[in-house]
């Protein structure tokens, strides 16, 4: 192999091949629905270069899903909090013991 060869492999199909696997990544941790998510891996599979152009151009950023925290916190009222909590006990994602801890560790 000479330097030209390493040279296209290194700056060219490796960045892309990144770019490919980024962008079905990206796809599946998504919230389009399940016909979305599999025109759009069609599109990003069968044209690599011109389908993950398109998608990162026509992704919609107001999905919470692409939201990145500039390291600010968003603050939620003591309300807010109590709620998400019962509603994580009584979908069971949450046992008795831990909810009435973590609640009475927010009121002292």
């Amino acid at each position: 192999m000479d330097f030209w060869d390493f040279f296209w492999t290194l700056a060219i199909w490796i960045p892309l091949i990144l770019l490919w696997g980024f962008a079905l990544v990206d796809l599946f941790a998504s919230s389009h629905t399940g016909l979305a998510k599999a025109l759009w891996a069609i599109a990003i599979i069968f044209l690599p270069i011109i389908g993950v152009i398109l998608y990162f151009a026509l992704r919609p950023y107001d999905d919470p899903t692409y939201n990145v925290s500039s390291g600010e916190q968003t603050t939620s009222t003591d309300a807010e909090t109590v709620a998400r909590l019962s509603d994580m006990n009584r979908r069971g994602l949450l046992g008795d013991e831990d909810y009435a801890r973590i609640v009475t560790t927010m009121y002292r």
